[in-house]
């Protein structure tokens, strides 16, 4: 089977490719899309991209050296939490440990969009200091909004900034946030809860939608200014990566064929495919059911700036193999049927049974993603 589709592909090299290339950020996004300040690469180590969670302090060796094999690395806040301040300082440094290990390695961290903790010097410092109370959003008695929890033995008090104030946007783009910007380890910012402050804090006063509505889009202003003085610095926003839905054993033929359609329209804007929270398996490679085929769809469907969210251990096979770079764009031979000619190999993934293959030319070293059809 896999012979005759090999011969069938190359049979039809000639066919017309998929069109429809869209211009920047061509789905509705809140923040601006700039590509990465470092060179493209179609590398597929380095378009690995992974993201570290909690360590009680510095993440061990083991943990650094699996960091160190992606392209693209996040760090949470929870790093080092069994320390209740200095987050800043901590961050930086596990930084640097990831980036001794290898050094081309990418990595961003940390930094909280609506909330200011009080783990990080520069919210401590504004969230204690009784002359800016009106800095953050106040309970209905004129008190500071805290949404406390327990770290370890110690409680972390999260404010919710009020970014409607113009100090505060100050603040927050120059210090809270801009903190990050002078330091030669961090390539990047993780802006969490960057839609706005309501999502996550279901216990928060009965606030009239008008205040709701001007705290969200005051903080979208102050995450415009801090992209914006990132960018200046070559530091670069996670957010700015987009998020299509990536296909899945799950879906109809026609559906994971959509997700493909609309998955190469976005060739020339960044992309994660798959991504966190967003299609990527956090098991272990040997776990991740659609992993062959999901790596099949990302040669595909590619751009110079697209990233791999990996799974939770290293697959050495799929992301250390060298597929070249591409040879034009994807196409669709026939219905629910992509592939992609790569330098070195060519690349298929057929949405009618859920199969994919990775098909290496003489002398390039073979990776198999022939998988059976769907369950």
């Amino acid at each position: 089977m896999r012979s005759f589709i090999a011969v069938g592909i190359l049979l039809i090299q000639l066919a017309v490719f998929i069109q429809g290339e869209l211009g920047p950020c061509p789905m509705p996004w809140r923040l601006p899309c700039p590509l990465p300040p470092w060179p493209a690469t179609y590398n597929m180590q380095l378009s690995t991209q992974q993201f570290l969670f909690a360590s009680e302090g510095y993440y061990d060796n083991a943990t650094i050296a699996f960091a160190a094999l992606h392209g693209v690395v996040g760090i949470d806040w929870s790093n080092c939490y069994s320390i209740p301040v200095h987050r800043e300082l901590t961050l930086a440094i596990q930084a640097g440990f990831i980036k001794a290990a290898n050094p081309k390695t990418r990595v961003f961290v940390y930094r909280q969009a609506e909330l200011a903790l009080s783990i990080f010097d520069n919210g401590a410092k504004a969230m204690y200091d009784p002359s800016k109370v009106n800095w953050f959003v106040l309970f209905p008695n004129g008190t500071i909004y805290n949404d406390p929890t327990m770290v370890g033995n110690y409680r972390m008090d999260q404010f919710c900034w009020d970014h409607r104030n113009p100090d505060v946007q100050d603040y927050f783009v120059n210090y809270y946030v801009g903190s990050v910007f002078n330091q030669s380890n961090i390539d990047g910012i993780y802006y969490d809860d960057d839609p706005g402050i309501w999502t996550e804090r279901p216990n928060h006063p009965d606030y009239p939608d008008s205040y709701v509505q001007a705290v969200d889009a005051a903080t979208q202003v102050s995450l415009n200014r801090a992209w914006e003085l990132g960018l200046k610095s070559n530091n670069h926003p996670w957010q700015a990566w987009l998020q299509p839905a990536i296909p899945t054993s799950g879906d109809t033929p026609a559906a994971c064929a959509q997700k493909m359609k609309t998955a190469i329209t976005l060739k020339n804007v960044p992309v994660q495919f798959p991504a966190l929270y967003n299609g990527a398996c956090t098991q272990p490679w040997e776990q991740c059911k659609d992993l062959k085929q999901q790596l099949a769809a990302f040669l595909i469907a590619r751009g110079d700036y697209w990233l791999f969210f990996a799974p939770a251990t290293w697959w050495k096979e799929g992301f250390e193999a060298n597929y070249g770079v591409p040879v034009g764009d994807a196409y669709e031979p026939f219905p629910n049927f992509f592939v992609r000619n790569w330098t070195n190999c060519t690349v298929y993934l057929d949405c009618n049974n859920f199969v994919s293959d990775i098909i290496f030319h003489p002398s390039s070293t073979s990776v198999d993603l022939e998988e059976p059809s769907r369950d």
